[in-house]
């Protein structure tokens, strides 16, 4: 349903209905999205959490090794379905984001 296009398929248009079906089909659709994006949202939190939790125990330090080594795994894991550039990419990019995180947030408190 998403949204009119000119690529839309034969059927009725959004534009077409009654501001009331638009309205409700609009917020249906938003919600059905919102959804799934808040399914994504908790299990990388979820695996991002565990995992530092398990590394720092391991390691027995807190320190910002934690949350690299935490969202390289987190990012590969996340992006190994798609093949293996994916994962280094994914593996890359948490690992970065987590890095950049951690330095500010430290950077706060000190």
């Amino acid at each position: 349903m998403s949204y009119d296009t000119p690529l839309s398929g034969p059927g009725q248009q959004l534009a077409d209905l009654p501001l009331r079906e638009q309205l409700r089909r609009g917020f249906r659709d938003m919600g059905t999205r919102s959804y799934s994006s808040a399914k994504s949202f908790g299990l990388i939190g979820a695996v991002f959490s565990g995992t530092e939790c398990c590394i720092e125990s391991y390691r027995a330090r807190s320190d910002w090794k934690n949350g690299v080594a935490a969202g390289c795994i987190t990012g590969g894991a996340m992006g190994a379905r798609a093949g293996p550039q994916a994962a280094a990419v994914g593996c890359a990019g948490f690992a970065a984001f987590s890095a950049a995180i951690d330095a500010f947030m430290r950077r706060q408190s000190d």
